[in-house]
């Protein structure tokens, strides 16, 4: 099996991403602490642990002064190859946008054989800074109608 080019590779994730289902949250969100012994709020997208503490990552309430993340998820369609997707999409995202990201990958609710071959049955979540959210989204969606000019 010959090696995928950088064209190739690039046309590929052009593909994968015009083909995702693609959503941008209404909400703002932050990291809070998390009390211990408490189970996650239910909004909370994701909960991590840095040692013994844990924080969640929920909607930003009105006027709180934490760091605020604009949030966006991909939903890959089954039978593709996001393989790198990741890495690639950041790239531009730096180089496009200006602004890092933070990926949260969550298991996909459909878990089908198709979707494992596709992205290892994951779903993304895109998060930076509100700052930088409006042109994070515009890249992004940007590079989704690439992707549709090019299977057209």
């Amino acid at each position: 099996m010959a090696l995928e080019t950088q064209e190739q590779m690039e046309a590929r994730l052009l593909g994968v991403i015009a083909e995702s289902q693609f959503d941008v949250l209404a909400d703002d969100y932050i990291w809070q602490p998390m009390e211990a012994d408490r189970a996650p709020a239910r909004d909370a997208i994701a909960c991590v642990r840095d040692g013994s503490m844990w924080h969640e990552f929920v909607p930003a309430p009105v006027g709180t002064s934490a760091q605020r993340y604009r949030v966006v998820s991909f939903h890959f369609k089954e039978g593709g190859d996001a393989a790198g997707f990741v890495a690639w999409l950041a790239a531009h995202l730096k180089r496009s946008a200006g602004t890092g990201s933070v990926v949260i990958c969550g298991k996909d609710r459909r878990d089908t054989p198709a979707l494992f071959q596709t992205s290892q049955g994951v779903f993304d979540y895109w998060c930076c800074s509100v700052a930088a959210g409006e042109k994070f989204v515009a890249v992004i969606r940007s590079l989704i109608e690439g992707g549709r000019k090019q299977v057209r």
